[in-house]
């Protein structure tokens, strides 16, 4: 009996104990957490699935859904570990309920790795279908549609290697990603090809190899094209405040704050004559009865210079008090020439959800918010040139930017972007490079310069090829300035969007369509159909 049952190929292999893969599925999260921006192991992610993969490779999909979930738990919990210096400083939580509350926040943006096991292991074993493409395909419908309060993909842990990050003014950030997880299965089916000394094993190998080689050549092509293109254009020079002041700084002496901006500014204009100077997020609180007017020059410093600036704006409409997280555009002489209020507000920290119905949830939360979300997505126009302004963590949202990027009623297609961001929160962690990073790739996007105004770092220009060599770093008082190319034209991805997303969603919905009808057919209503034992997980 026991060498009847070690012959069986259909039955699954041995293991020696069974918290094993358990572990595999911890290392795995660990792998990627190490591999992710701010620790920068960017190699480490080309397999750090491959353990969560292998725990798998046997399991029912309900057990692979759990080792999946594992994984995306311990691989969050490293990556966002700043959550817990987040609600110590400035929520002055107590440490334990701080990392409960970061160990919920993984839980719930690990639901990607768990719905990815699941349905890989779902489809690999019931449909026949080859992990090679099923975990990207998969992993990529994923981390287009299910929702994550910090999204956070993959793909920008390879900020680093320009060449490979290219596609994505085809295929979005998305594209990245889905090349990560074709790495990581072609590692795994080419590992298991060598342990069962399959004839047939180096011909995946031999297909990604095309393909990278591919997406290599493209990168290098496009990054020619966009320098050559980006050089030939007109420029408009910026400048960049940062004060190394936090948010609650602003509130202990507000005049301070503001003269520290006004002093840095002077000395960018002195040491050089610039179009525009750009401050972080939310520097003035301002009551405006309208959108127009003219601010006294005392309150920019006397600068003749356009300056774009955060406010928290407030407003009378429809007969009620609003607050608005604001950018506000004056030029030369102070006139308010466009604002944009932000659309993408933070959940508990500008408001708080169904707090519109349930009004005493702002009671029970009075460290909360209570801002009113933009309507408008216009871009603001300095001297004939269209600049697209978002606020805060809306950099991160590929679909908001892009959204932004279309142009408004006028279609003005915009030649720039501009981000205010307020990262002090976050303390002294690796947040504000994730940050930056996941931003930088709406520059390879859109093929637009991206300038980042931040209060306490990390303040930025990023070229449209997504290079991130002029910087500052955080928790520094500094000065940034450059001259950005103003880039026309529009790119694939931004004519498109996640087109790749939605086809990878739909295949995936197919393939799960197919799988429970496979799984309802009654005995006897035909035959069964044939597996492929080598496109097995």
């Amino acid at each position: 009996m026991a060498m009847e049952k070690a012959a069986s190929p259909d039955l699954p292999p041995e293991r020696s104990h069974p918290l094993i893969p358990w572990i595999a599925a911890v290392a795995g999260g660990v792998l990627v957490f190490l591999g992710y921006a701010g620790y920068n192991q960017f190699y480490l992610e080309w397999i750090c699935l491959v353990p969560v993969l292998w725990a798998i490779r046997d399991q029912t999909p309900a057990r692979a859904f759990l080792t999946g979930w594992v994984a995306g738990i311990v691989g969050h919990a490293g990556g966002f570990s700043w959550v817990v210096t987040l609600l110590r400083q400035f929520a002055d939580m107590p440490w334990p309920l701080a990392v409960l509350v970061l160990l919920l926040l993984a839980a719930a943006n690990g639901l990607v790795f768990a719905a990815w096991a699941w349905a890989t292991r779902l489809l690999s074993r019931d449909r026949g279908w080859s992990v090679v493409w099923v975990s990207p395909v998969v992993w990529t419908a994923a981390e287009k549609f299910l929702p994550q309060l910090f999204p956070n993909y993959l793909g920008a842990s390879q900020y680093k290697l320009l060449p490979l990050t290219q596609i994505a003014d085809v295929t979005g950030i998305l594209g990245v990603t889905f090349l990560l997880l074709y790495i990581n299965s072609t590692v795994y089916v080419v590992m298991e090809g060598i342990g069962k000394k399959e004839n047939a094993v180096w011909k995946p190998a031999a297909v990604f190899a095309a393909v990278l080689a591919a997406v290599l050549v493209y990168g290098a092509v496009r990054i020619g094209m966009v320098d050559k293109a980006a050089a030939s254009a007109e420029t408009m020079a910026v400048g960049i405040v940062q004060t190394n002041r936090g948010a609650g700084d602003k509130h202990v002496d507000q005049a301070l704050f503001l003269r520290e901006h006004q002093e840095l500014s002077r000395d960018l204009v002195k040491a050089q004559p610039l179009d525009i100077i750009v401050w972080p997020e939310s520097v003035l609180g301002m009551n405006l009865g309208s959108r127009e007017g003219v601010l006294p020059a005392s309150l920019l410093g006397d600068l003749h210079t356009p300056v774009l600036f955060g406010a928290i704006i407030q407003t009378s409409e429809h007969g009620e008090r609003r607050l608005h997280n604001s950018a506000v555009l004056a030029d030369k002489d102070g006139r308010i020439i466009g604002t944009y209020d932000k659309m993408v507000l933070v959940p508990f920290g500008e408001y708080i959800p169904f707090g519109d119905v349930f009004p005493q949830f702002y009671s029970w939360s009075p460290y909360s918010g209570r801002f009113w979300p933009g309507e408008l997505i216009d871009p603001l126009v300095l001297n004939n040139h269209a600049l697209s302004v978002n606020i805060c963590y809306e950099d991160i949202f590929p679909g908001q930017v892009r959204m932004l990027m279309q142009g408004g009623q006028n279609h003005l297609i915009p030649e720039a972007i501009f981000n205010l961001t307020n990262d002090s929160w976050y303390g002294d962690t690796i947040q504000p490079l994730e940050h930056l990073v996941l931003a930088s790739f709406r520059s390879i996007e859109h093929r637009r310069a991206l300038v980042r105004s931040t209060n306490t770092g990390i303040s930025a220009i990023v070229d449209p090829v997504g290079r991130l060599d002029h910087r500052t770093a955080q928790w520094t008082r500094a000065t940034l300035s450059g001259r950005i190319p103003l880039m026309q034209g529009r790119t694939i991805y931004g004519i498109l969007g996640d087109w790749l997303g939605w086809v990878c969603g739909a295949i995936t919905l197919a393939g799960l369509i197919l799988s429970f009808r496979s799984a309802r057919r009654p005995a006897g209503a035909g035959p069964p159909r044939k597996k492929n034992r080598k496109s097995r997980q």
